[in-house]
């Protein structure tokens, strides 16, 4: 997404007397490459459920047995030979979305904005606006995370960070998000 569309975006979310300061779009390769932890887990995940599959069509199509349901058992791996093609493909689900996504800091809030069609918008005041971390990369580029959001898994408390992935002018945009946002919490 150039930047025309992403600043066109970011305005047509905007409420009445907003300022739009800086808009933006992630780089959909930094995006995938967080990805690939999972796309790793998914390769032993598909194979061993397709070789579940296999090995139970083998036992079970033989000539020998009896006319009965032995043949689809084999079927009940078919959803886990799914989920692992899922979360082998998951860098390329993460890549389209990124290329569908739009970041937006204006004088109220950081926005932000995921879809083409129907549109997901989140939206973090000052209040939301936490502690900064910024990671910069030589040219620049970076992501900047603002805001998490806690929640339990399994019985273990777990922190999803939330923020800016893959943007050009790291520092600049946090320097707009301190002057206007945590600012206006102080």
């Amino acid at each position: 997404m150039d930047r025309m569309q992403a600043e066109q975006t970011a305005l047509s979310q905007m409420d009445a007397g907003e300022r739009l300061l800086w808009s933006g779009a992630p780089d959909p390769g930094r995006q995938a490459l967080q990805a690939l932890p999972a796309m790793l887990f998914g390769i032993p995940f598909t194979a061993f459920a397709g070789f579940w599959m296999t090995m139970v069509f083998r036992m079970t199509s033989g000539g020998s047995h009896p006319a009965g349901p032995q043949p689809f058992f084999a079927l009940f791996g078919l959803p886990f030979l799914l989920i692992g093609l899922a979360i082998l493909t998951s860098p390329l689900w993460t890549y389209l979305g990124a290329q569908r996504t739009v970041y937006a800091v204006t004088d109220h809030r950081a926005l932000i904005i995921t879809g083409v069609g129907s549109r997901g918008v989140q939206s973090f005041t000052h209040a939301d606006i936490g502690d900064l971390q910024r990671f910069e990369r030589a040219d620049g580029s970076g992501d900047l995370y603002f805001a998490a959001r806690g929640y339990v898994r399994r019985g273990v408390a777990r922190v999803n960070r939330i923020g800016f992935i893959g943007i050009p002018e790291v520092r600049t945009v946090e320097q707009l998000i301190r002057n206007h946002l945590q600012s206006a919490a102080a």
